[in-house]
C-alpha cells in the first residue's frame, strides 16, 4: 500500500519529514522540539525505530519463549504496531519483514533457521495478513490523527487570523474618516461607536445605551424610523444628503449633512440582531456646493449686468486689437507709433459709438486710433507715452479726439494693456464724454475770475467814500492785465466838463505813452464818433472788437490824438459810460494790444457791470459828501437853537418865581389860588423844554465829540438819597412809590453832574412807564463795581426793541402816548461808557423792566485827573 501525503497545516518551521507522524507526537510537536525529536521525525528515525522495536521484539521473545510456546509472534506483533503507529507504512513493513524472519528463525522449527516448513507457511501468511491489517489500521488512525491535528491548527489559525481580522476591523473602524456606530437588537443599543461619531454626538454616554435614550433628538428628525425598518426588513439604507442637526457637548446645536448607510447585521443563523451605520460629513461638500450654486447665480447675474450696463451705459467701453503684436521691449517712442498706426476699434458699445457721431457700435468697428486722434494735440502723445510708461495701465488720463464730422471732443479714459508672451495683444478701456463738462469747467473759472474781480472792485468802491478819485485809480490798476491792457477813466466835473483821472497800462515802457494820454481827455464836443465820446452821448457802451489804424484815425478828435491812440497797439476797444440813477459821472474805456485777445459780449456784460458799480460808487460819495454836510449844517443848527432856546428859559423862569412870590405876599386877593396854579403849570412847563433843551445840547456834544467828563471823588450814597427825594412828590402824583436799597456811602471817582443826569433819566422813565406801581432802585458795589438797578413793574418792553432804545432818537412805545424825543437813554448810554461802565435792560413785555448800570470805583480815565484821590 502506498501512503497518502496528508495536508500540511503545522507551523512553518517544521521540516518536511515530519509529514505522516502520529497524532501525539504531531501535538507533541506544536511547540518547538529538541534535536532528538527532530531526529525521531526523521525517516531515519522511524526505519531505525522500526529496526530496534523488532529486534527488542525477537530478544523478548526469545526471552520468554519458553513461557509462552503457543504464540511464537506475539511479541513482534507489538514491534509491526509500533512501527507502523511511529512510522507508518514503510517502518510498518520492514518490521514485518524482519518479525516474520526472527519468528521463523527463533519460534519455528527448525529452530535456529530460516528454513520455513510447509507447516509454518500458513502461519507465517495469516501473521503477515495481521500485520497488514494491524498497520492498516494504525496508518488509518495515524491519518486521521493527522487530519484531525491539521484541521486543530487551521482552527487555530483561522482564529488567530478572525481575531487579527476583528482588531484589524476594530482599529479601521476606530481610525476611519467616517462616522461609525454598531446597534444590537431591536431597541439599537450602542455596542460600538468611533471616535469621529462620539464627537459628532457631542461625547455622550452612549455605549450600552438605546439611540432613543442616548440621542433623543435623532427621533423628531427620523433616525429612529429608519433603523426601525432596515431592523425589521433587513433592507440596507443609503441616504444621500441627510440633514441632521445633533446637541454638542456646550449645548449648542450644530446642522450636519450625512451621506448614511444603514446595514442588518446578522447571527450565524441569518437573523439580524443589529445594524451598522456608516455616515459621511457632507456638510462641507454641501455648503460649498450651495455657495458654487450662489456663485454660480451671481455670475450669471454679474454677467447679465454687465451686459444690460455695456448695452445701456452711458460711457464708452471699447477693446482696440492691434494689427501685429507689440513687443514691450522696444523703446516707448516707437510703441507709441506703432499704437498709432496698427490699434484699431475690435468692439465697442453703442454709447461710444454715439460719441463720435454713429448710431451703432457696428459703424465704429475697425476704426483705427490714428483716425481719432488729433495728432498736433500734446495730450495725446503724453497720453499714448504714459499708457506704455506705466505698464500699459492707465487711470482718468484726457484725449483729444475728432468726431466723424470734425469736430473736437474732449475724452477722459481708463486703459488696460492685455500683454502675452511680453507682446502687447490689445486694450481694454473705458472713456466719458467731458467736452461740455470742460466747456462749462472754464466758464465756471471765467465765472468765478469774474466774479473775484467785481467783489474786490467793489471792495475797494465801498473802502472809502472820502477819496474817489483815489478809489477809482485803483479799480482802473486792478483790471490790468487781467482784462485789459489799458484803461482810461473819464469823470466829470461839477461844471460839466471832463477830467482824464486815471490812465492804467501793463508794460512798463508804455509811461511814456501813458502820460501822452492823460492830455487826451473826454471831448463831448469832439469828434461825436469817438468811442468814448459815443457811449457818452448815448449813454450805452460801444464795443470795437477789431480796432483798425483805419477805425481810430476816422474817430480821433485829430491827428495827435490818432498818433497817441496808434502808440497804444490797440486792436480792440470797449468804453462803456458810468450811469447811475439817470445821472452820468464819466466814462471807463479798455483796450486790449496783446495778440490774439479781443472783447467779446462776454466781456461787455462783465465790464458793464463794472462800469455800473462805479458809478453807484460815485453816487454813493456824492450822497454821502451832501448827507455830511447836511449832518453838519444840522447839528450846527441844533447847538444854535439850544442856546437861543435856553436864552429866554432863564428870565421867563425868574419872572414866575417873582410872580409867585408877589402872589403869596397877596393872601387875601380872589386871585391868588389861580395864580399860583398857573405858575405852577408854567414852571413845570419851563423846567420840562429846559430838559429838552438840555438833551439837545448833550446831543449836539456827543455828535461833534465835545462831551466831556470831570472826575471827581463823589459818594454816590447820599447823590442818589437825594435823587430819590427829588422825585418822590412826582412818583406820589402819579400814584407810584420809590422804594430805595443803597448803602450809607460808596465813594468812587466818577463826574457828579453827570452821574446825577444817569440817576434822574433812568428813575424819570420808571416813573413815567410804571405810572400806579413801585420803583425799585437799589445800589450796591461788587468786586470793585458799582450796580446800580433801577426796576419798574410797568408795560415792559419788547425784546425786539431793548437794542433801539439806546440809540438816537429810539423809541419802543408811541411818542403820541408818552411825548419825549427818545434822547433820555441814549445820552444817559454815552454817559455812562465815557465812565468805563456799561448799561443794559431786563424786560418783558408787562412784566415791567430793569435796568442795570456798572460802573468801576476807578476808571482808567480818572489817571489823568487831579480831583480824584482814591487809591
Amino acid at each position: 500500500m502506498r501512503e497518502r501525503p496528508v495536508a500540511d497545516s503545522s507551523p512553518a518551521w517544521l521540516p518536511e519529514a515530519r509529514i505522516g507522524l502520529s497524532y501525539p507526537l504531531q501535538a507533541r510537536l506544536e511547540d518547538r522540539p529538541s534535536r532528538l525529536w527532530l531526529v525521531a521525525v526523521s525517516p531515519i528515525g522511524r526505519y531505525g525505530l522500526a529496526v530496534l522495536s523488532t529486534l527488542a521484539a525477537a530478544v523478548v521473545q526469545s526471552i520468554l519463549e519458553s513461557h509462552i510456546y503457543p504464540t511464537p509472534f506475539l511479541m513482534f506483533f507489538g514491534a509491526v504496531m509500533l512501527s507502523g503507529w511511529w512510522g507508518g507504512w514503510g517502518p510498518a513493513l520492514l518490521s514485518i519483514a524482519i518479525s516474520s524472519a526472527g519468528s521463523a528463525f527463533i519460534s519455528l522449527p527448525p529452530i535456529g533457521s530460516l528454513e520455513v516448513r510447509h507447516g509454518n507457511v500458513l502461519s507465517l501468511a495469516i501473521f503477515v495478513v495481521i500485520c497488514l491489517c494491524v498497520t492498516r489500521l494504525n496508518v488509518m488512525l495515524r491519518r486521521t490523527s493527522a487530519e484531525r491535528a491539521a484541521l486543530l491548527q487551521r482552527e487555530r489559525a483561522a482564529r488567530r487570523a478572525a481575531e487579527a481580522e476583528r482588531a484589524r476591523l476594530h482599529d479601521l473602524f476606530m481610525h476611519a474618516p467616517a462616522f461609525i456606530s454598531l446597534f444590537q437588537g431591536p431597541d439599537h443599543v450602542f455596542i460600538l461607536s468611533n471616535p469621529p461619531n462620539s464627537v459628532a454626538l457631542g461625547h455622550r454616554e452612549l455605549l450600552g445605551r438605546p439611540f432613543r435614550e442616548a440621542v433623543p433628538e435623532a427621533e423628531r428628525q427620523g433616525l429612529v424610523a429608519l433603523l426601525d425598518r432596515v431592523y425589521t426588513t433587513g433592507e440596507a439604507v443609503v441616504a444621500n444628503e441627510f440633514p441632521l442637526t445633533l446637541t454638542q457637548a456646550d449645548g449648542s446645536e450644530r446642522a450636519f449633512f450625512f451621506n448614511i448607510v444603514y446595514q442588518p447585521t446578522r447571527d450565524t443563523t441569518g437573523k439580524i440582531d443589529g445594524i451598522v451605520t456608516f455616515g459621511f460629513d457632507v456638510t462641507d461638500l454641501v455648503h460649498a456646493r450651495e455657495q458654487q450654486a450662489a456663485l454660480a447665480a451671481e455670475l450669471k447675474r454679474g454677467e447679465e449686468r454687465y451686459r444690460a450696463f455695456v448695452s445701456q451705459s452711458t460711457e464708452g467701453i471699447f477693446r482696440a486689437e492691434m494689427a501685429r503684436p507689440l513687443p514691450i521691449h522696444l523703446p516707448r517712442d516707437q510703441q507709441v507709433e506703432r499704437l498709432l498706426h496698427s490699434a484699431s476699434i475690435a468692439e465697442s458699445n453703442d454709447a461710444m459709438a454715439r460719441m463720435y457721431g454713429f448710431t451703432r457700435a457696428e459703424e465704429l468697428t475697425g476704426t483705427g486710433l490714428e483716425r481719432l486722434l488729433v495728432r498736433e494735440a500734446a495730450c495725446n502723445t503724453e497720453l499714448l507715452r504714459a499708457f506704455v510708461q506705466s505698464g500699459y495701465r492707465l487711470e482718468n488720463a484726457e484725449s483729444q479726439q475728432l468726431d466723424r464730422h470734425g469736430h473736437p471732443k474732449l475724452f477722459l479714459h481708463n486703459l488696460v494693456g492685455i500683454v502675452e508672451a511680453k507682446r502687447l495683444i490689445s486694450i481694454w478701456g473705458t472713456q466719458r464724454d467731458v467736452t461740455e463738462q470742460r466747456r462749462t469747467e472754464e466758464e465756471l473759472k471765467h465765472t468765478e475770475a469774474n466774479a473775484r474781480f467785481l467783489a474786490e472792485a467793489s471792495a475797494m468802491l465801498v473802502s472809502s467814500l472820502d477819496d474817489e478819485e483815489a478809489t477809482l485809480r485803483n479799480v482802473a490798476r486792478l483790471a490790468v492785465p487781467t482784462l485789459a491792457d489799458w484803461t482810461l477813466v473819464d469823470v466829470a466835473r461839477a461844471d460839466g466838463t471832463f477830467k482824464r483821472m486815471e490812465v492804467a497800462f501793463a508794460a512798463p515802457e508804455d509811461a511814456e505813452v501813458a502820460r501822452e494820454l492823460r492830455r487826451f481827455g473826454l471831448a463831448p464836443e469832439g469828434n461825436p464818433e469817438h468811442p468814448a465820446t459815443r457811449a457818452l452821448l448815448r449813454r450805452e457802451p460801444v464795443l470795437i472788437e477789431n480796432l483798425t489804424p483805419e477805425i481810430i484815425r476816422t474817430r480821433a478828435h485829430s491827428e495827435e490824438h490818432a498818433w497817441v491812440m496808434l502808440a497804444t497797439h490797440a486792436h480792440s476797444l470797449l468804453s462803456v459810460p458810468l450811469v447811475a440813477r439817470e445821472r452820468v459821472f464819466g466814462v471807463i474805456s479798455f483796450l486790449r494790444s496783446r495778440p490774439g485777445q479781443h472783447y467779446t459780449a462776454t466781456e461787455l456784460s462783465l465790464l458793464e457791470e463794472l462800469a455800473r458799480r462805479i458809478a453807484l460808487s460815485l453816487e454813493n460819495a456824492r450822497l454821502y459828501q451832501e448827507a455830511r454836510a447836511a449832518i453838519h449844517l444840522r447839528d450846527e443848527f441844533l447847538s444854535v437853537a439850544s442856546h437861543e432856546l435856553k436864552t429866554p428859559l432863564t428870565p421867563l423862569n425868574l419872572k414866575l418865581q417873582m410872580l409867585a412870590r408877589e402872589a403869596r405876599r397877596q393872601p387875601e386877593s380872589p386871585c391868588r389860588r389861580i395864580v399860583e396854579d398857573y405858575v405852577a403849570i408854567g414852571s413845570k412847563q419851563v423846567k420840562k423844554l429846559s430838559e429838552l433843551v438840555s438833551d439837545l445840547l448833550d446831543v449836539s456834544r456827543i455828535a461833534g465829540g465835545r462831551l466831556r467828563v470831570e472826575f471827581e471823588e463823589v459818594d454816590l450814597g447820599p447823590l442818589i438819597r437825594e435823587v430819590v427825594a427829588r422825585h418822590e412828590p412826582e412818583a406820589a402824583r402819579v400814584g407810584s412809590s420809590l422804594v430805595l436799597e443803597a448803602e450809607e456811602s460808596l465813594v468812587g471817582c466818577w463826574d457828579r453832574l453827570r452821574l446825577e443826569q444817569v440817576i434822574t433819566n433812568l428813575v424819570d422813565n420808571a416813573i413815567k412807564y410804571g405810572a400806579g406801581t413801585p420803583v425799585h432802585v437799589h445800589l450796591y458795589a461788587n468786586a470793585g463795581q458799582v450796580h446800580l438797578d433801577v426796576r419798574d413793574e410797568g408795560i415792559g418792553i419788547a425784546p425786539e426793541y431793548q437794542s433801539r432804545i439806546f440809540d438816537r432818537f429810539g423809541r419802543a412805545v408811541s411818542e403820541r402816548h408818552y411825548g419825549g424825543l427818545g434822547l433820555g437813554l441814549y445820552i444817559t448810554r454815552t454817559i455812562v461808557e465815557a465812565m468805563s461802565g456799561s448799561i443794559r435792560v431786563e424786560s418783558m413785555p408787562g412784566q415791567g423792566a430793569t435796568f442795570r448800570v456798572v460802573l468801576p470805583l476807578r476808571p482808567l480815565e480818572v489817571a489823568s485827573s487831579p480831583h480824584c484821590g482814591l487809591s
